[in-house]
């Protein structure tokens, strides 16, 4: 679906459509859309659901839900950073695992040989 949405106009029969295919028409047929015509000339095809939203959103909000309700604005959320330390130590825990095994065995085998 586009992105901006004009008015519908009226709704159109499909046989009298020109610029389909009798396949395309079948398809959207089948997929419940109905043809309409925009307030650009352009044949758009939208399911009554759709149709209903495009009939819903033309509508304005009246004048005062409009001056005493303010937008709702959503502060975007901050990532929570854990310290360098501990984000080098989560990475690396094998490798210092290693190590401290090889200087437990370095410091054993110096010792009792």
């Amino acid at each position: 679906m586009p992105k901006r949405r004009t008015l519908i106009r009226e709704e159109l029969d499909p046989q009298s459509l020109e610029g389909f295919t009798e396949a395309q028409k079948l398809f959207y047929a089948s997929m419940g859309y109905k043809p309409y015509l925009n307030a650009d000339e352009k044949v758009v095809w939208l399911s009554p659901e759709l149709h209903g939203l495009r009939i819903y959103a033309k509508h304005r909000r009246p004048l005062l839900k409009r001056i005493f309700t303010g937008k709702n604005i959503q502060r975007p959320l901050r990532r929570k950073h854990r310290p360098f330390l501990v984000k080098f130590f989560k990475h690396n825990w094998l490798l210092f695992l290693i190590l401290v095994g090889v200087m437990t065995f370095i410091l054993y085998y110096m010792r009792y040989h």
